[in-house]
């Protein structure tokens, strides 16, 4: 008999360990000792968290590359003064070749930019004082770069959309340097908003923090202020957009209780952005910037908006996590139909131009028939009527080879 009390058959121990039903026993002994799923929000808080350190650890070696920091004292107490400026000196040169030839090599190689992607905002962060809120409007999203006295848009997938002159630095003045800006494009204003930037003339943005780089556009744009008009040297304006720190909670009450967001509803928002202050630019997804529409707010932070603030008819309160992943896979499934139909256009195309082409070259092959038809008939009825003694010898046209050829055939 089976010492297992769940079952009741005669087989051999040994044998029921191997059976189903000894799985049954262990499952029902041993199912509170398996893990638990994490959910995303704690998911996405590990993620916030482990990469800030990563992005701190790299800063941190920058800062200590520049500032000549030696990897051991034995080396610093061995060379002397000279030998240190000397290296420093050497060390400069090869890092300006390093960045040059990195950067020819780049160029090169065409966009190698990407922009940021944010996350949905899963949870309420433990200190909201560490983010920053950013509206961001209706509007196509791309990267503007500014160098070589030339400024090019290009969008998500890195291809040219646009090229215009502008007044930022790279283009309009500061040549040798360049600009690389996070903008949305409304194509209803003709008008580049600007988000975040990777590099403005010569300051370098792309391993800075969040924190400084808003700081930084925002006084470069307070100094540059003809970048907001139009003219013939700055063909788009740039606009920058206004940002708002959670420390500051009556700003953040006030833009979120403004409707609109901007004069006339012009343009249109279309959600809230979340930046970690300390975050720095990171092409690609990055769990460091969030977004939610504004009618979420209440569910995801607990703060109030404005009540023209409508949800869809398809959102159910404190239900914003299923939402999320529902809407999801609705743009995802629409993305996947684009392409397909991208992919059934062009081949309808291919097919119309190949069978056009075919017809072009039947209609080419009936014509060579038909003028080489004509020509043997010509040549056969010449020498009909000069048989009859129509026509004299020394008159008649010479038939040309291809007729002859043909005649000499049909003979």
């Amino acid at each position: 008999m089976c010492e297992y009390p769940q079952c009741d058959r005669l087989h051999s121990p040994v044998f029921c360990l191997l059976s189903s039903c000894a799985k049954i026993a262990m499952n029902s002994n041993f199912q509170e000792l398996y893990k638990k799923s994490v959910d995303l929000g704690e998911q996405q808080r590990l993620r916030q968290q482990q990469l800030l350190n990563v992005q701190k650890q790299r800063r941190q070696q920058l800062q200590d590359e520049y500032r000549h920091v030696p990897d051991s004292d034995d080396d610093d107490e061995e060379a002397t003064k000279e030998e240190r400026a000397e290296q420093s000196k050497s060390q400069r040169k090869q890092r300006r070749q390093r960045n040059r030839k990195s950067n020819n090599s780049k160029e090169r190689k065409g966009q190698h930019f990407r922009l940021q992607q944010s996350e949905w905002l899963r949870h309420r962060p433990e200190n909201l004082a560490d983010w920053l809120l950013l509206p961001c409007p209706v509007g196509k999203r791309c990267l503007v770069i500014a160098a070589n006295g030339r400024t090019k848009a290009y969008n998500k997938a890195g291809r040219i959309t646009m090229q215009l002159r502008s007044l930022l630095p790279g283009d309009g003045y500061m040549q040798k340097f360049r600009t690389i800006l996070d903008c949305v494009y409304v194509p209803e204003e003709d008008t580049f908003y600007v988000l975040d930037a990777l590099a403005f003339g010569q300051q370098q943005l792309l391993n800075c923090d969040a924190n400084f780089r808003f700081f930084w556009l925002r006084s470069r744009f307070d100094e540059h202020g003809e970048l907001k008009e139009l003219s013939k040297r700055n063909e788009k304006p740039f606009k920058l957009l206004e940002y708002y720190d959670f420390e500051d909670a009556t700003a953040v009450d006030q833009a979120l209780q403004k409707y609109p967001q901007w004069t006339d509803n012009q343009p249109q928002l279309d959600g809230l952005l979340f930046y970690h202050k300390e975050a720095s630019y990171e092409c690609g997804t990055t769990p460091l910037v969030c977004w939610l529409f504004p009618y979420m707010m209440p569910d995801v932070l607990q703060l109030p908006v404005h009540s023209s603030y409508a949800a869809p008819e398809d959102y159910r309160p404190n239900a914003a996590l299923e939402y999320m992943d529902e809407f999801d896979k609705k743009l995802l499934a629409q993305r996947q139909q684009h392409q397909k139909r991208g992919k059934n256009t062009e081949t309808k195309e291919t097919a119309a131009a190949v069978a056009a082409v075919d017809s072009v070259a039947m209609e080419q092959e009936q014509e060579d028939e038909l003028a080489e038809y004509a020509e043997l008939r010509s040549m056969l009825d010449q020498q009909r009527r000069l048989e009859l003694g129509e026509l004299d010898m020394d008159c008649m046209e010479p038939a040309s080879p291809s007729a002859a050829a043909a005649a000499s055939i049909s003979c």
